[in-house]
């Protein structure tokens, strides 16, 4: 069955990477969470997308320019904005979390994707899995565009599943290659560098025996068309409207 992956959480109800938008996605029926990772100036892991933190909070600044609890000062719902152009989340208390946070809350039978945005995280990232629930019953994985933090996570934990992101308009076949190469499980390319007919692509991946995802899918009927094939998962920024799309969660 292909699994729901909720980007950042549900991130189109709530700011992405907080408490609040991983809450909706669980009560969603999202099968994982996708969130990123940086470090903090005093080594702690952060979950925030961007180098800085000017998109997502009323702060200004690198993300390695603060302590954790610099960075916990900052509202993180300060900048979202609903559909209906209001700000609901502003002044409402919510932080930018930690990994260890999201992971004492992680509810059992929900995966986690964790995505390693700078490549000094992934020893800290590895050893915060390591003996945690999600991780031994296997619905882990860590994820990267940076070829040389999955190859050190995969170093430091062989059983931990990796996946390796795809820029737009990388060719598929050489990185399906490196993943063997590597031990790497998943490939997950930009959804539309899958085209209208995905069974090639992942014709090519069952031939190498990875995993495929792609990101980011938010219309239906390609999300059912993507479920049509097969797909292992996509990530989508509306895990409400792919539950209600692919139907009731697998437990």
């Amino acid at each position: 069955m292909t699994l729901v992956v909720a980007h950042r959480g549900a991130s189109v109800q709530a700011p992405e990477n907080t408490m609040e938008a991983f809450r909706l996605a669980v009560e969603a029926g999202a099968d994982a969470i996708e969130l990123n990772v940086h470090l903090s100036q005093d080594g702690q892991l952060a979950v925030i997308h961007d180098d800085t933190v000017d998109r997502t909070t009323d702060g200004v600044g690198a993300i390695q320019g603060f302590s954790m609890d610099g960075l916990r000062r900052f509202d993180a719902g300060a900048r979202f904005t609903n559909a209906a152009g209001e700000m609901p989340f502003a002044g409402q208390g919510l932080r930018i979390p930690t990994l260890g946070e999201v992971l004492e809350w992680l509810p059992d039978g929900v995966g986690l994707v964790v995505e390693i945005k700078v490549r000094g995280a992934a020893p800290t990232v590895v050893e915060a899995l390591r003996e945690h629930p999600v991780r031994q019953q296997g619905r882990a994985s860590v994820i990267s565009f940076d070829e040389a933090a999955i190859d050190e996570a995969h170093a430091l934990d062989p059983e931990l599943p990796t996946g390796y992101l795809l820029v737009p308009s990388q060719p598929l076949e050489p990185a399906l290659r490196w993943a063997v190469e590597k031990g790497h499980q998943a490939v997950h390319p930009w959804d539309g560098d899958l085209g209208m007919d995905p069974a090639p692509a992942l014709a090519q991946a069952m031939a190498y025996g990875r995993q495929l995802g792609c990101y980011v899918v938010n219309d239906p009927d390609r999300m059912k068309h993507l479920a049509v094939y097969g797909l292992w998962g996509f990530v989508t920024d509306v895990p409400d409207v792919a539950r209600a799309t692919l139907g009731p969660r697998a437990d």
